[in-house]
């Protein structure tokens, strides 16, 4: 018999409890604390590891061991919360981990053996971080923190960490594989050489490389006897089990029976092979290559109807697609996971399917379905039929066509459906060939599915499927929806200040992700003022004592920006410690001195006592002695994007080129003119080409974006043209907006940092500063976009953050950043956050 959480819950502090030791419980786990036991801030921790089924027995048969110690556990509070721990979905690394013993480091050895002992013969998820302690026992252990110790990164992320003898700081998170660090040695294996993970698998397979780690099961390429190219697929033991005890192996046993049926079909994987290794199983199939649909299109281009070539010809992507499916079909196949990710297509660009785990084969399939990619009813896990891959067929040539992948922050399947089609609606309003058939693929009726893919194989491109209106951007339109998302940010005002932060890493407080740009944003609200000091406050106390960057976006400069703003409104808050510059800072906006430098400009005019000049001061030193570290964030992307991290506002010479003109302004300083003259000047010459480029089909929709595109540059040559009369300036930056523009319906993010919020207040800019009606438009045509992008309503809308799946309010990815631009473009006054010429006005 299952228990309930209740019932373990309540079992485990009863028999604790009559111990004398002290429990607590959150959503998660019960700990059991021993008083007065001293435990280390790290070390070496054992893990057991349990299914659902086994958890209330394995509990009782180690209950009176740990108890007999003195040492701190915690347990899975539930079966249903281990099961969803086992899934992988909430973390990767708790896969397994039904309980964590934090024993004392002398009693380690003993204390692992006497609970492997005990769980003989008992199974449970390989917990791939850690080592076993005994091969016929699921009890496990790593070195790892007790207590949370963090060191923060360059983008204000927390990273537990452990530390060696010498301070150093090595990660402490669990990972896919075991690690020890060098000031330990293994306290079961002391003699061990180490030796390497095995290179061969079921004795005939020589690996070659990874393609997937995870903790349900890696993916690997390797060399068959025969040197065959070949692909080896995991399926984990006990892993992402359900209600019925069946788990990803069975997903493995199914596909090998389909590709069974499917065997010959051009456009599918042959099976090689299928074989246990312990509890895990394996499927080897034959490599059909290296690159996705997914990958291709984020990495070289979209597919067109008018195609220069047949590499991107959607056309030859859709008939090939089709022509498997109904091979597929024919054997009595329905594939039920066609997605981009699982299109896979070589040198000469045919496709191949892969990846049949949940397929429909002779009366048996097994539960999933892909978000946005599945009929919207495949979730109820009713028999599946051919018109349900058609849908999906649809899903991916709209992926293919558009570079968005379809639309799916909203609960009701149907509503991201009749999205999906308007963003379609407004990048080809009068679509052609294949174009004119997603519609039709993508209808909620099957008999108009199958009656699509029948004109798709007969080469018919009669438009099918229901044709949506986008909404249009009225006064009274935009008022609902500020008035609603002014609310949606205050409830997560409020929600965030209320967190506890039990046993989690510490709270952001900054810009990018945090408390700081949200708060900002709505002490520019009536309705959120009271909100955003209310964040202010917590924000003050959430601070970690650990020393955080000095970024404007990822550390202090902004969340003091922020508080400073909020001391305005309120003056009775905190002030806090200045802000102090590392010795090695980078040069760019977003991490370095650009940024941290003006928002010391900003910190000047709300406090002028502080000496917040002397810092500006020191940053544009630094920038014009070179002073400074160049960033390092990724490599630099194809030209024929448009895509350009160097030029760009956050990472590259447009936010740097705009901090100096800035910092000029204010001091008068002439060799911070003649700097950012010089820098501007070049900038010109690249923002020339990328206009061009943004022009072109190879063009991505992270031209336009703020951090890494045109619209960050446009921005920062408005400044130029501003501060010189220069019309050169002027005219590129109106170029380079309406290139933006012209991007947008290809944009796959409504936020700042990254998509069309950022797009949206470069245009603002150019409004605000020319008073061109054009720019306004183009402005509403933007929000527009946005709107089409979102759930719920359109008067009351949720928009997605980055993951496009979810909804949150952190300023550079999620609402309060599209908050931004709605006021701006709204009320058509004001600067944008976090710039010099920014000042706080509240209506």
């Amino acid at each position: 018999m299952t228990s309930t959480t209740t019932d373990l819950q309540d079992r485990l502090t009863r028999t604790a409890t009559a111990a004398g030791r002290e429990v607590a419980v959150d959503e998660t786990w019960v700990s059991v604390r021993c008083p007065g036991a001293a435990v280390p801030d790290q070390g070496w921790k054992l893990h057991v590891s349990a299914r659902p089924g086994t958890l209330d027995e394995t509990v009782d048969t180690v209950l009176p061991l740990l108890l007999a110690h003195d040492c701190d556990f915690k347990v899975a509070r539930s079966p249903e919360g281990l099961r969803e721990l086992n899934s992988g979905d909430v973390d990767p690394a708790t896969v397994g981990k039904a309980m964590t013993v934090y024993p004392p480091q002398d009693q380690v050895v003993r204390l692992g053996h006497l609970l492997a002992e005990a769980l003989v013969g008992k199974t449970g998820p390989r917990i791939t971080s850690d080592r076993r302690v005994r091969p016929d026992s699921p009890v496990y252990y790593r070195y790892a923190p007790f207590r949370p110790q963090y060191r923060v990164d360059d983008n204000g992320d927390f990273e537990l960490v452990v530390h060696g003898p010498d301070g150093t700081a090595l990660p402490g998170a669990a990972g896919l594989e075991f690690s020890c660090p060098p000031w330990a040695t293994d306290p079961f294996r002391p003699s061990s050489g180490g030796g390497g993970t095995a290179t061969v698998l079921g004795g005939r397979y020589r690996l070659t490389s990874g393609v997937v780690r995870g903790p349900r099961g890696n993916v690997y390429r390797a060399i068959d006897p025969d040197g065959r190219p070949v692909v080896v697929k995991e399926a984990r033991a006990h892993v992402g089990e359900n209600v019925h005890g069946i788990d990803l192996r069975m997903q493995l046993r199914n596909e090998r029976r389909v590709l069974q049926a499917l065997d010959g079909v051009d456009g599918v994987p042959g099976l090689v092979d299928h074989f246990r290794h312990g509890e895990d199983e394996y499927l080897v199939t034959t490599d059909v290559g290296t690159l996705d649909l997914n990958r291709y299109v984020g990495e070289r281009t979209r597919f067109f109807d008018d195609a220069e070539g047949p590499e991107q010809d959607l056309g030859v992507l859709a008939r090939r697609l089709a022509d498997v499916l109904a091979a597929v079909h024919e054997r009595g196949v329905v594939v039920r996971d066609l997605s981009p990710k699982n299109v896979v297509l070589d040198d000469e660009g045919r496709c191949t399917l892969i990846d049949f785990g949940n397929s429909y084969f002779d009366g048996f399939q097994l539960h999933g379905w892909t978000r946005g990619y599945s009929v919207p009813d495949q979730h109820t896990d009713r028999q599946a039929e051919p018109a349900d891959d058609y849908f999906s067929l649809g899903a991916t040539l709209f992926f293919a066509a558009t570079g968005i992948n379809p639309i799916g922050v909203d609960p009701d399947p149907v509503r991201n459906l009749e999205r999906t089609l308007l963003c379609l609606e407004l990048l080809h309003p009068d679509p052609t060939g294949v174009r004119a058939l997603i519609p039709g693929l993508l209808s909620l009726d099957p008999a108009e599915r199958t009656a699509a893919f029948a004109d798709l194989r007969a080469g018919r491109t009669t438009r099918r499927g229901h044709r949506p209106t986008a909404p249009r951007l009225t006064p009274e339109l935009l008022e609902s929806v500020l008035a609603h998302t002014v609310e949606t940010c205050v409830a997560a005002a409020r929600a965030m200040a209320a967190d506890e932060q039990r046993g989690a890493e510490p709270p952001k407080t900054n810009v990018y992700s945090g408390s700081a740009g949200l708060g900002l944003e709505l002490l520019h609200h009536a309705d959120g003022v009271e909100a955003g000091i209310e964040l202010a406050r917590w924000t003050i106390a959430a601070i970690p004592p650990a020393r955080l960057p000095a970024a404007l976006h990822f550390g202090r400069t902004g969340t003091e920006v922020f508080l400073a703003a909020a001391r305005q409104l309120a003056a009775d808050l905190p002030r806090t410690a200045p802000i102090t510059l590392g010795e090695d800072e980078r040069a760019d906006h977003i991490h370095g001195v650009a940024g941290i430098g003006a928002g010391h400009l900003v910190l000047h005019d709300l406090e002028p006592d502080r000496g917040h000049l002397a810092v500006a001061d020191e940053c544009a030193r630094r920038l014009l002695t070179g002073q400074v570290r160049e960033s390092e964030d990724s490599v630099p992307a194809d030209p024929q994007t448009g895509v350009a991290l160097e030029a760009g506002f956050a990472h590259g010479e447009a936010g740097i080129a705009h901090f100096l003109l800035c910092y000029h302004q204010r001091t008068g300083d002439p060799a911070a003119e003649e700097a950012a003259a010089k820098r501007f000047a070049a900038l010109a010459e690249q923002a020339t080409e990328l206009v061009g480029t943004m022009r072109r089909r190879p063009a991505r929709a992270m031209a336009a974006s703020w951090c890494q595109g045109m619209s960050g540059i446009s921005s920062a040559l408005l400044a130029a043209a501003l501060h010189w009369d220069d019309d050169r300036y002027l005219a590129l930056a109106k170029d380079g907006a309406r290139a933006c523009l012209g991007l947008a319906p290809q944009a796959w993010v409504v936020s700042q940092c990254c998509g069309l919020a950022g797009i949206g207040e470069a245009l603002v800019d150019l409004a605000i500063a020319t008073g061109d009606e054009e720019f306004w438009r183009g402005a509403e045509e933007i929000a527009v976009h946005v709107l089409v992008r979102s759930g719920g309503d359109h008067a009351a809308p949720v928009f997605p953050d980055n993951s496009l799946e979810t909804s949150s309010a952190p300023w550079a990815t999620g609402t309060s950043g599209v908050l931004s631009f709605l006021r701006r473009l709204h009320r058509r006054e004001g600067s944008r956050l976090w710039t010099p010429g920014w000042r706080l006005t509240t209506a």
